[in-house]
């Protein structure tokens, strides 16, 4: 018994030994595997939640800005539809206006025919008056066919009127059905005591004068919700009636539907004054069933859950945007809610629901199998590298002999016994190999960090090249004046508005913007890269440019804000362009007589009262593609010779209406090249009468009256007058 205890105590002793040494001094494999899980494993973890969290970031964002997309799409489209059909509205009021009589008669119903079809969200187009008669057309679908027996069913178009207040009793309701608009398939009359005066957006229009909107409501024909436009119709000041439309929610709805922003995610347009539901991505959930009959839904009474609780929500939290757990299934989804600008007139808001899984669910599911993964090639790797290092560790002894001889820059020669595995007997060759490579190298010095290398591997130098372009100088009228008089953050606004659309319309035509000086702009078309049409695009440009700032101006007129008028030089000539500078900076420009010409020109401007002037090489090189005036021979600083100069007009040729000639402008320059034709010649007088027959239809022309100067001028010299009859023949 004894002698068994003995034994058992000496084989504890042995164990524990055995343990105290692999603690103390643990084998490779154990090392090594110990290592894997300490650094490798923790790694991938921190690599995972990092990426998770990561993307989970960037997702959030982007599905924050999928919703504001969304919301901003929503808005867009519901002011683009409403305004649309406004601006139609106003226009049909203003022909009412000019012969309401005739909206009495069965040939008006083609203009409102045409009102209804300017956009395919219109249900109805009518006119109303105030003694009672009524006038509409309206489409014919499945809805109306169903609500009335008595319509073809072959029908697609309808037109009715409403007899006025004046035949009492035996005013009846006509109306008329169309397949194909104009082809008859059926007409009744029904006695009717309806009085449009009372219906929805007819008494706001008449009190306000001006547009109304109303909320939706239920269509009596279709049993689906519309919203009704109403715009006063006023014959001198005085109130005759309104010109309306009911626009249908399925348009809206399909647009919100189709915008969404994500797969599940839900839009709704609500007007949060009475909480009444506008339209719905979901179409359904715009109407509610009460008592066998349809009504328009609101936010608390909705048939939607999330809805409801995002809109309860909203009420005690007063945020716009936040995160909320759905009562249907308890998963994550975001509420956004936008209001309508200002500007459109309404307190209407656009409200995004998406669930958050749209977004994170496919990133949750790809983690947790990456999880997995990570974790099932953890154990596998762990035991393989156990197994395989326990074979290893001692031919590696020796090599971390060697390399513990090599950290100490001990470089004695030493042979170790080569090992029988290939992989070992290459890893103890590495280690030599490696012995002799540092060697070797520390009779070198270290090697400096490189600073940059250049992507072509060519270097930037000074040059320039002879080459036809176009220049363009553009400056603004008065613009010191401007300045003193505007507050600098005004001023900025609106500088900054004029060179993005002066460059815009330069980058559309493909020319180079060179440089801003001070409220100038040098541009040229040609270089760097070669244009065949450079004069026709510098033209072009300069029209762009010209144009829009015109539609600026005309906005901040509204507004009540300074306008700015720009001036434009363009000419065509020979002239350096290349890297111009020092050898530490330079800069790609152009420059010669041609450049200055280009200069000269666009103060030309200030004399004539003109926006764009041109040099006769422009003209020469461009004319069968743009409509010019001539203004006269001139002689520049810097020039012995005189040369005639342009006003451009327009384009020719081109179907672009920022380009294009107007029919007046046309009128104008023909005009101008009579008078100009008999100044040139010497006919002061004929020249007189022919820019004063300009000015009687066009009052407002610079040119025509800085012409009649010159002339003047050149009648009380008489010896002046005469130089210049001989010099231009006769």
């Amino acid at each position: 018994m004894w002698a068994r205890l003995n034994a058992f105590r000496s084989l504890l002793s042995e164990r524990g030994r055995s343990l105290w040494l692999a603690v103390k001094r643990p084998k490779l494999s154990a090392i090594m595997a110990g290592l894997f899980v300490c650094l490798s494993i923790p790694v991938l973890i921190f690599i995972l939640l990092y990426n998770y969290y990561r993307n989970s970031q960037i997702i959030i964002a982007t599905l924050h800005e999928e919703v504001a997309r969304t919301s901003r799409a929503s808005i867009e489209n519901v002011e683009a539809m409403i305004g649309g059909v406004g601006t139609t509205l106003r226009l049909l009021a203003v022909v009412t206006a000019a012969d309401s009589a005739f909206f009495r008669t069965e040939g008006s119903r083609d203009i409102l025919f045409r009102v209804l079809t300017t956009a395919e969200e219109i249900d109805a187009a009518f006119v109303s008056f105030e003694d009672g008669y009524h006038r509409v057309v309206t489409r014919i679908d499945d809805d109306r066919r169903r609500s009335d027996p008595r319509i073809p069913r072959t029908a697609n178009w309808h037109s009715s009127f409403i007899d006025d207040f004046s035949l009492g009793e035996n005013r009846r309701r006509h109306r008329t059905f169309f397949d194909t608009w104009g082809h008859l398939v059926g007409e009744y009359a029904v006695p009717t005591t309806t009085d449009y005066r009372r219906t929805s957006g007819y008494p706001e229009a008449k009190q306000s004068r001006n547009l109304a909107v109303v909320d939706p409501q239920i269509n009596a024909d279709t049993g689906y919700p519309i919203i009704n436009l109403r715009y006063p119709i006023l014959q001198s000041s005085n109130f005759i009636g309104c010109a309306g439309a009911s626009i249908t929610i399925n348009v809206l709805s399909e647009f919100l539907a189709t915008h969404r922003a994500s797969a599940n995610s839900e839009t709704i347009i609500v007007n949060p004054s009475d909480n009444k539901v506008i339209a719905a991505s979901d179409r359904r959930k715009s109407v509610r069933a009460v008592d066998g009959r349809l009504e328009v839904a609101k936010l608390d009474n909705i048939e939607d859950e999330n809805t409801r609780e995002a809109h309860r929500l909203r009420r005690q939290g007063g945020e716009d945007k936040f995160l909320f757990r759905s009562p249907r299934d308890g998963q994550e989804w975001s509420a956004s809610f936008t209001r309508f600008p200002i500007s459109f007139g309404h307190q209407w808001e656009a409200i995004v629901l998406t669930p958050a899984d749209d977004f994170t669910g496919e990133l949750k599911r790809t983690n947790r199998q990456i999880g997995i993964i990570i974790v099932a090639l953890s154990i596998a790797e762990l035991v393989l590298i156990y197994f395989v290092t326990r074979r290893l560790s001692r031919p590696i002894e020796g090599v971390s002999r060697e390399l513990k001889s090599v950290e100490g820059l001990a470089f004695d020669q030493r042979v170790m016994a080569p090992s029988r595995v290939r992989e070992i007997d290459q890893l103890q060759s590495a280690a030599a190999l490696l012995r002799n490579s540092l060697q070797s190298f520390c009779s070198f010095a270290p090697v400096d960090v490189v600073r940059g290398l250049i992507a072509s591997g060519i270097p930037l130098h000074l040059g320039v090249e002879r080459r036809e372009m176009t220049i363009l100088f553009a400056d603004l009228e008065n613009f010191s004046t401007h300045a003193e008089q505007s507050a600098p953050d005004a001023l900025l606004e609106q500088m900054s508005v004029y060179f993005e659309q002066v460059t815009r319309a330069i980058s559309e035509e493909q020319g180079t913007v060179d440089k801003f000086i001070g409220d100038g702009i040098m541009a040229f078309w040609g270089a760097p890269v070669v244009l065949a049409d450079h004069v026709l695009r510098g033209c072009a440009g300069a029209l762009r440019a010209v144009r829009r700032m015109q539609a600026v101006n005309d906005e901040w007129s509204g507004q009540g804000k300074p306008t700015l008028r720009i001036r434009i030089g363009l000419n065509c000539a020979e002239v350096l362009v290349g890297n111009i500078g020092s050898s530490g900076r330079f800069s790609y420009t152009a420059i010669g007589d041609g450049v200055n010409v280009a200069a000269r020109l666009e103060g030309t401007n200030k004399t004539f009262g003109t926006s764009i002037c041109i040099s006769d090489s422009v003209f020469n090189a461009a004319s069968s593609g743009i409509v010019a005036r001539p203004l006269r021979h001139v002689q520049v600083k810097g020039r012995k010779q005189q040369f005639m100069i342009y006003e451009l007009i327009g384009s020719t040729g081109i179907a672009d209406p920022e380009l294009e000639a107007r029919p007046a402008d046309r009128t104008l320059a023909e005009m101008t090249w009579a008078a100009s034709a008999l100044f040139e010649a010497g006919d002061l007088d004929g020249a007189v009468r022919s820019y004063q027959e300009i000015l009687r239809q066009f009052p407002n022309d610079g040119v025509a009256s800085s012409m009649i100067a010159a002339c003047r001028a050149g009648q009380r010299e008489p010896k002046a007058k005469a130089v210049m009859a001989s010099a231009n023949g006769p």
